[in-house]
C-alpha cells in the first residue's frame, strides 16, 4: 500500500509540474524558467535531503546524481521552449514517452526481463503518440 502512495505522489507531482511548465513556458523565456527551476530544485532538494538524513559525498554515485539533475534541467529548458508552440494536451503525452528510453536501456544494459506484455505496452505507447500528434 505504501508503494501506491509514493506512486500517486510521483504521478501527481510530475503531472502538475508538466502542466505548470506549460503555463510558465507561455510567460517566461526558457532560460529564465530553467533558472527559476534550478532555484526550486535547490530549495526542495536541500529541504528533503536534510530532513531525510541525506549527506553529500565524493564517490561516483554522487557525481552521477548531479548529472541526473543536469538532465532534468536541460529537459525542462527544452520543455519550456516547446510549451510556447504546443498544446499541453499534446506536449505532455509526447514528452511522457521519455519512459521508453529507460525501459529499452533496462532491457539492454541491466538485464531486465523482456516480456511480451512489456513489449505490447511500448508498442501501444507509440501508437498513442501517433494518435495524439
Amino acid at each position: 500500500m505504501e508503494r501506491i502512495g509514493w506512486l500517486a505522489l510521483v504521478l501527481f507531482t510530475y503531472g502538475m509540474a508538466a502542466f505548470l511548465l506549460k503555463i510558465v513556458g507561455n510567460r517566461l523565456d526558457a532560460s529564465s524558467g530553467a533558472l527559476a527551476i534550478v532555484v526550486g530544485y535547490a530549495i526542495a532538494g536541500t529541504l528533503f535531503g536534510v530532513m531525510g538524513g541525506g549527506r553529500l559525498g565524493t564517490t561516483w554515485p554522487y557525481g552521477v546524481a548531479g548529472i541526473i539533475g543536469a538532465f532534468y534541467i536541460i529537459g525542462n529548458w527544452a520543455f519550456l521552449r516547446l510549451a510556447r508552440d504546443e498544446e499541453i494536451s499534446v506536449l505532455a503525452p509526447l514528452t511522457g514517452l521519455s519512459i521508453a528510453l529507460p525501459v529499452i536501456l533496462g532491457f539492454l544494459l541491466l538485464n531486465e526481463t523482456v516480456t511480451i506484455r512489456k513489449l505490447i505496452g511500448i508498442v501501444f505507447a507509440f501508437i498513442a503518440l501517433a494518435l495524439l500528434s
